[in-house]
């Protein structure tokens, strides 16, 4: 038993909330680059369905039978 107390004492000990620490921050650090995507994203989106529809009921509304 000795030599197994000996080992633990050469081990580094884990605190323990340093994983909710890490989970923590890798979770603010997607919640704020998923934030930031869909701020920018988002309004391209919009854009696109908008051309999308304005062709659509150009299309619909063309006097041709």
């Amino acid at each position: 038993m000795g030599s197994q107390s000996k080992k633990s004492r050469l081990l580094p000990r884990r605190r323990r909330g340093q994983a909710m620490v890490e989970y923590s921050m890798v979770v603010y650090a997607l919640a704020l680059a998923g934030g930031v995507a869909i701020i920018t994203v988002l309004p391209m989106l919009m854009r696109a369905l908008n051309i999308y529809l304005n062709g659509l009921y150009y299309m619909i509304n063309l006097a041709t039978p």
